[in-house]
Order: structure tokens, then C-alpha cells, then sequence
């Protein structure tokens, strides 16, 4: 019997065996099958399946994120969020502008999606020959795998843009070249068809859910990422883009929509994708997690539990995760502690934070730096006014230190902030979370000479003297986690932009409102009162803009170094934004995600320590919005054509 399979990534073999690749599904283990073995099996069948599941990135494998079947990304180093000290890091080519569409890992997520892709429908179209499993069971496997084949069409299109749909139908392994060369679909098509896999695949699939079937597609999965999917299909980069106007295929066929009578439109599908979504789960299946301390909310513990990514098991915020067991980011996000000899809190602070991102997060009274009368701005080497004082400590739990009476190692800017600040950065002087150790309390020490400084841990510190502490775990060695793919908050964050599109403001600032709830900084309001949290509500003017800027500054806080913010700057199409706005980049910032980048003179000690200086330089061209479309497709295939600004071939450096 000649074996049937679905083609992937035009014309490249793909299937070849099943592989053992997966951190937390069961594969097969050393052994390779062919489909009459496997698909008899119920055993192997399922193997199979977790297969399939094995391109769920895990994009906490950030500082390895192209080294075998990793799967993470260079989403935070990539983008404003994060600074790689490491030379070697792929993320510092694409912020130097060294990478072309010829370069050796800009195909590596090309090649493996369509490898997910190629085995989902595999899948897909062999699993009712397992006689072995109920009908029920592979119903549910199949849909399974329909909302894993969409997801991963997905990742590619917010990567690549427009890709090519490979079909439904599967193709025998001596089908003509001539049938496998096939052109890039429309932006409009790759859009309709994702979104009705993911409702194809929701309608088979239970709820949602939990215990040990953590991390595989349900139904809020697929509704959710139905909803995020077309919100980015309405936002400025794929919605009547005119940059993009002339991308059009060898017959002419347009690939990004320029009809405005349509524009609209698509604003108005996201909002209903997101009403659906909120109307059937939540509260019912999803809800913002928080942590009570004596009847109140502590803002600070409950972002930092949702956010671990080890408290997975009983996270009702959470839609889709991938768990893992390993400790890359437990060693990038742990400082070096030189002074300790205890590896739970020992590691190497390799993903450093920008000056640019430290001033993104409000302060206590949830108003830019720029707003709050309170906060004290310098210029040069400050003066011993600015520097912090006495401990300061989490105002709803006293028992959570941030940092201690360290007056030549603190600035007060770093006091009186939101608790998400203290949660995502560390910063010089700060506490180091894990309090609990035979050293006590430890204070992170970033200074040249200081136990987590360049003299000490050379490139294991972080360049600008801030580094990333978002995720960072009590124990580094513990190393069980998971890569929070979608959660709830993103879900408020994506329906307030749907619902100001279509001019419902007071509607659009209610969903902002729960997020800031919970983070503990007061609501948007122009009726007076206050929130739920007994703090006024702050005005704000009425209209899309302003609006608009609201709720893409509480989308850059609320899901910083989660991977989020590198497509949304590009999808909004600002990440060229020549001077900051000092609402998504400050106003001392030029270039967008290029330009030149700030942060501690973490080369010396206090008081020049403190001396904000530009650490590097990043590149950004308006070609930089979208990968290009690898060489090798482009000269495999006479009909694919290259994204804009990329030539079809460039040397590498």
C-alpha cells in the first residue's frame, strides 16, 4: 500500500519518521514508524499525535531558541523589551541589521511550522484507520490536530505575513513537482481559513482543560486564538497597508487587502471573535488571577504567580501553555550573586532590560513619569537627593522587601512605582525574590564591582545595569514551568482595541479597567467615583487616539517579556516611529525599535552608575516589519514572491 501523507513547506519532505523532540508529551522513544504501523496502533497513534504537539514553541528557550526542536523566539531580545549580553545571541544579528533573507536561521520557524503542519494533516488524514480507539477518541485527536495545524498557520503569519495553504487533501509521495510549487496565498485567504479551522476544530474539542491533559487544544483555546488572530488581521500592518501595496504574486494577485471600504469590517469580525470568547468562558472557564492577603488584593503576588509560570496547575488565567522542564531561563533571568555559593539563587543574568522599559511602567498612581509631579527626573550624575532611602517594602504585604535602606545603591526613582515594575525588573540594590536562604535577604548588586556586576560575572550582567526578572523563579534549579502562550489578560487587552476601533470608548477603557485592577493602579473614568480598589478614576479624552495610546502603553506593561510586544509594535505599525510619543516609546527615544537604546553606566560604580547612557544601537527598517521569506523557498519555487524591502537573495555576512 503506498503511503499517503500531506506535503509541507512546498515540495520538502518533511514527514520522514516520527522523532523524539518533545518536553512533556510522551514520544516515541528511538523508534520510527510508517503510517500502516502507526495508525493501527492506538499507542502509537497517540504518539503520533504528541508529535504533533511537539512545534508548540517554548519561548522561555529564548537564549537557544533555533538550536534543535527549542522552538522559542527572539521575540523579547529582538524588540525594545530586552538586551542580550552574549555576543553570540541570533537576536543581536537581526538588532544589528545583519540579517537577509539568505541568512542561515531566518528559515528555521519556515521550515518547522510547516514540519507541524505537514504532520497534523498526516494526521488528520490517517487517524479513523485506529480501529483500536473510539470514535469519540478520534474525533477528538482529529480536532486536536486541526487546531494545532491552524496555530502553527498562525506563528507563520505573524512572522512571515502571508504564506501558503497547503490544502486538505493528501498527496501521495510521486506527486509532480509542478503540483507542489504553489503561490503565496492572500492575506485574506490565510485569515478566513485559520479562523475556520479553529472553529471547525473547537466544535469537536471539550471546554477546557486541566489535570493532565494541561497543554493540549480545548475550546477556549481555539475560540481565543480565533479572536487574536483576527485582531491582527485588522490592525494597520495587514489591514490596507499601502507599503505593502506592490507585493503582488507572479499573476498579479494581491497579497495584503488595500480595499478601505473593507477596513472597517475587519475591526467590527475581531470585536464579535472577542464577544463570542468573553460571552461563553468567562468567567465561567477563565478568570484574572489574584492572591488576597487579610481580605485584600496584593497586586504585587498576584502578577508575579500568574506570570512564574510555575503555578500551572491551578492558573484559571491561563488558555494555552507548554510546559518544560529545563533551566535556560532560570539561568538568563537569575543574577550572579558572586558572593554566594548557593545555585538555587546563582546564575547569569544574560537578558538585560533597556532604560526605554523601565520608564514604560507607571507609577504608583497608575501616570506616566511624565504625569506624576512626584517623580524626579536627572540629567548627568545625580546627586545624592535621588538616591533611594529607607526600605521600601510591597504596600499590601510588608513581608515583601524590594529593596533595603541602600541609600548609595537605590535611586527613589524606583520606589512608589506599580507593583508589575517590581515583579519585571531587576534593578540595582533591588531584593532578590527569594528571601528565604541562608544568606537572608540578598541584595543584587549590578555596579561594575558589585556581586552581580561586570567585574564579577563579565558577560553574565547585563549591559544596561537593569536586567529582566519577570519569570525568574525562587529556586533556579527548579525547573519545571511552562511558557504562558495566550492568558486572559491578553484577552481583555485585545477586546479593548476591537471595541475602540469601533468607537465604544467607555466600553473599550472597562476591559482596561480589569487589568489595571489587578495590578493595582486606578481605572480609566470620566464620571467621577471610584474603582474597585477605592481609588479615583482617572479622566481621559474621549476619542481613538487617545484611547488607543492607553491601551497599547497597558498592553506593553501588563504582557512585557511575554513575547507579545514584537508583533504588536509591528502590527501597529509604529515600531519606525521616528521620535518617541511617550506613550509606547519615551520621548528621549528616536527610531522605534531601532535607533540608539539607554541604561545604567553599568561599566562603573555609584554615583556614575547612575548615569543613564546609551549602552547600544539597534537597526530598523521598514522591511523589518516581516521576515522575509527565506532564500531557499524563493529559489525552489519560481512562483513565491519575497516580502517587502527584502531582495531575493543576499549574501550572508
Amino acid at each position: 500500500m503506498k503511503n499517503i501523507f500531506k506535503i509541507g513547506a512546498l515540495a520538502l519532505s518533511m514527514i520522514g519518521g516520527l522523532c523524539s523532540c518533545n518536553d512533556f508529551f510522551d514520544s516515541i522513544p528511538g523508534e520510527q514508524y510508517d503510517l500502516d504501523g502507526t495508525f493501527v496502533n492506538k499507542q502509537k497513534t497517540e504518539q503520533y499525535l504528541n508529535n504533533v504537539y511537539s512545534y508548540v514553541p517554548d519561548e522561555t528557550r529564548e537564549r537557544w531558541p533555533n538550536n534543535g526542536n527549542n522552538m522559542g523566539g527572539i521575540w523579547s531580545a529582538g524588540s525594545l523589551e530586552t538586551d542580550v549580553t552574549w555576543s553570540w545571541h541570533i537576536s543581536n544579528e537581526w538588532g544589528a541589521g545583519t540579517v537577509y533573507a539568505s541568512s542561515s536561521w531566518i528559515n528555521y520557524w519556515y521550515i518547522q511550522y510547516y514540519r507541524g503542519i505537514s504532520k497534523a494533516s498526516t494526521f488528520i488524514a490517517n487517524v479513523d484507520r485506529c480501529a483500536e480507539a473510539t470514535a469519540t477518541d478520534r474525533l477528538v485527536w482529529k480536532a486536536q490536530a486541526r487546531a494545532l495545524r491552524a496555530y502553527y498557520y498562525f506563528l507563520l503569519f505573524r512572522s512571515y505575513g502571508p504564506v501558503v495553504i497547503l490544502g486538505e487533501d493528501a498527496l501521495e509521495l510521486d506527486t509532480p513537482l509542478d503540483e507542489l510549487l504553489k503561490e503565496r496565498n492572500s492575506v485574506d485567504e490565510c485569515v478566513d481559513y485559520i479562523a475556520n479551522e479553529f472553529d471547525k476544530a473547537a466544535a469537536d474539542l471539550p471546554v477546557k482543560y486541566d489535570g493532565t491533559n494541561l497543554g493540549r487544544f480545548d475550546r477556549g483555546a481555539c475560540k481565543a486564538f480565533r479572536a487574536k488572530l483576527l485582531l491582527y488581521a485588522a490592525s494597520p500592518l495587514f489591514n490596507c497597508n499601502k507599503d505593502y501595496a506592490e507585493i503582488v504574486n507572479t499573476d498579479g494577485k494581491q497579497l495584503f487587502p488595500q480595499d478601505t471600504s473593507k477596513e472597517q469590517e475587519k475591526w467590527d469580525n475581531a470585536r464579535k471573535a472577542y464577544e463570542e470568547f468573553f460571552n461563553t468562558f468567562v468567567p465561567s472557564s477563565y478568570s484574572l488571577h489574584k492572591v488576597m492577603n487579610n481580605g485584600e488584593v496584593d497586586f504585587y503576588e498576584s502578577y508575579r504567580q500568574v506570570t512564574s509560570g510555575v503555578n500551572y496547575a491551578s492558573n484559571d488565567e491561563q488558555i494555552f501553555i507548554r510546559l518544560a522542564d529545563h533551566g535556560d531561563h532560570t539561568y538568563e533571568l537569575t543574577p550572579y550573586h558572586g558572593q554566594l555559593d548557593d545555585s538555587s539563587v546563582r546564575g547569569g543574568l544574560g537578558f538585560g532590560t533597556t532604560q526605554e522599559m523601565v520608564d514604560l511602567f507607571y507609577t504608583d498612581k497608575g501616570l506616566r513619569t511624565v504625569d506624576d509631579t512626584d517623580y524626579k527626573e536627572y540629567t548627568g550624575i545625580p546627586t545624592s537627593e535621588f538616591f533611594g532611602g529607607s526600605d521600601y517594602n510591597n504596600p499590601q504585604n510588608s513581608s515583601t522587601n524590594y529593596f533595603l535602606n541602600n541609600s548609595n545603591k537605590t535611586l527613589k526613582q524606583w520606589a512608589n512605582r506599580e507593583a508589575r515594575f517590581y515583579v519585571c525588573v531587576t534593578f540595582n540594590g533591588s531584593t532578590w525574590i527569594n528571601a528565604a536562604t541562608n544568606a537572608g535577604k540578598i541584595t543584587t548588586e549590578l555596579n561594575v564591582n558589585g556581586n552581580s556586576g561586570y567585574n564579577k560575572a563579565g558577560h553574565d550582567s547585563p549591559l544596561e545595569g537593569y536586567g529582566v526578572r519577570k519569570m525568574a523563579p525562587m529556586d533556579r534549579n527548579a525547573g519545571k514551568h511552562c511558557a504562558n502562550l495566550l492568558r486572559l489578560a491578553d484577552m481583555y487587552l485585545g477586546y479593548a482595541e476591537t471595541l475602540s476601533a469601533c468607537g465604544q470608548y467607555g466600553e473599550a477603557m472597562k476591559m482596561i479597567n480589569e487589568v489595571r485592577a489587578r495590578a493595582g493602579v486606578p481605572g480609566y473614568g470620566n464620571a467621577g467615583g471610584k474603582d474597585v480598589n477605592g481609588l479615583n478614576y482617572i479622566t481621559y479624552p474621549e476619542n481613538r487616539n487617545d484611547v488607543d495610546k492607553r491601551i497599547r502603553r497597558e498592553r506593553l506593561i501588563e504582557l512585557s517579556y511575554e513575547w507579545n510586544r514584537y508583533f504588536d509594535v509591528r502590527r501597529w505599525k509604529v515600531a519606525d516611529m521616528a521620535v518617541g510619543d511617550d506613550w509606547i516609546y519615551p520621548a528621549y527615544h528616536k527610531g522605534g525599535e531601532g535607533g540608539e537604546i539607554h541604561g545604567m553606566n553599568a561599566k562603573a560604580d555609584p554615583p556614575q552608575f547612575f548615569e543613564k547612557v546609551v549602552t547600544g544601537t539597534r537597526v530598523f527598517a521598514k522591511r523589518h516589519y516581516l521576515f522575509p521569506i527565506p532564500d531557499n523557498e524563493i529559489r525552489r519555487n519560481p512562483k513565491m514572491v519575497q516580502n517587502y524591502g527584502w531582495a531575493a537573495a543576499e549574501p550572508e555576512k
